[in-house]
């Protein structure tokens, strides 16, 4: 809808501007003269509008949903700096958090399909349609996406002093304790808020959830033994466990990560618990598809890049699977998540 009345509003200015040009009044509208005059002013006037469509020429701004130095900020910043590198530009990063992520969705969603204003989510823009029963946008109609990039694990965090020592005794505790366990997490459509309703369901019971204005608060809560736990993102949850503040019982992966190579994953402690939260780039629907093949290619470069796959992995970062990163792969996915999660939120434990 949006590509189509930009579309629009280009074809009138240069009607509207072919008009003037020729002088062409309603009586000589008709005139075969004057519908000649003015095709040689629109055609005269592609010569210029082409050799200034150059992409990109100007800055590009990459909207995200989290607040600055968080979970998901990290990795657009990073990612941010190769794609500028590539594409010889300036790439701002905007931080919108907010409402599960649909501010930022909705920024995107409703700009100008010209390349220029591009969104990085994760998981939780499969969710939102799941979570929220009226949206200022169609994920699957309004935005196009540009390919996965990365992948980030999720770890089980609780304070120091919470009474389980391994993971079957963390099992046997939340089912027994549900109704005074409180979770902590980052907020509506959080991927925090996602590990939890699949902890839920895991467990069949359902706890008490503590929504914090992004993992660093909630983190310090649960350091303080103020909150029990928290499913989070390895991105900001692991430099807690490795400075002593908070403790892990394992992260949800199938394999042990490079960055807690000592940890292990739950898994392997009789848990099977696997869940990661992807990343992806996505533009309004309407933007030229030579753009979005720019963008997409951008990406994927900026994502091998050495420099920026060593910055992401100091964040628990991981870049995604090849098969994932083409536009194509990463639509098929958001479909197929779309309709997981609405049937998850759906059969969530209600007692």
């Amino acid at each position: 809808m949006n590509g189509a009345v930009y579309k629009l509003n280009r074809v009138s200015n240069k009607l509207n501007y072919a008009f003037y040009k020729v002088n062409c009044s309603p009586s000589r509208l008709l005139s075969a003269l004057c519908v000649s005059l003015m095709l040689l002013v629109l055609l005269a006037g592609q010569v210029p509008v082409q050799a200034q469509e150059r992409y990109p020429s100007k800055s590009i701004t990459i909207v995200n949903p989290g607040p600055a130095g968080g979970a998901i900020d990290n990795p657009a910043r990073a990612i941010a700096k190769g794609i500028a590198e590539i594409l010889k530009e300036q790439v701002i990063t905007l931080n919108l958090p907010g409402a599960g992520g649909t501010i930022a969705t909705a920024r995107v969603a409703n700009a100008a399909p010209d390349g220029y204003t591009v969104l990085f989510h994760h998981i939780g823009v499969a969710t939102a349609p799941a979570q929220y029963a009226q949206l200022p946008f169609d994920t699957l109609k309004d935005l196009i996406p540009l390919g996965l990039s990365t992948d980030v694990q999720m770890m089980v965090v609780t304070r120091n002093d919470f009474p389980p020592k391994t993971v079957k005794e963390l099992i046997a505790y939340l089912n027994a304790n549900h109704e005074k366990v409180t979770v902590a997490t980052s907020g509506s459509g959080s991927a925090s808020e996602l590990c939890a309703a699949l902890l839920m369901k895991q467990v069949g019971k359902r706890f008490t959830l503590v929504p914090y204005k992004g993992s660093p608060p909630a983190l310090l809560d649960i350091a303080a033994g103020r909150v029990d736990l928290i499913c989070d993102q390895t991105s900001t949850s692991a430099a807690q466990v490795k400075a002593g503040n908070v403790k892990t019982y394992g992260v949800a992966s199938k394999e042990r990560l490079p960055l807690l190579p000592e940890t292990p994953t739950l898994t392997e402690q009789g848990m099977p618990f696997i869940f990661s939260v992807w990343q992806g780039f996505y533009v309004p629907t309407g933007t030229p598809a030579a753009i979005v093949q720019t963008l997409s290619r951008a990406i994927e470069q900026a994502v091998q890049n050495e420099s920026v796959q060593k910055q992401l992995a100091g964040y628990g970062v991981m870049p995604i699977a090849a098969a994932y990163r083409s536009p194509q792969a990463h639509r098929k996915r958001l479909e197929q998540e779309i309709v997981i999660w609405t049937e998850l939120y759906r059969d969530s434990p209600k007692q």
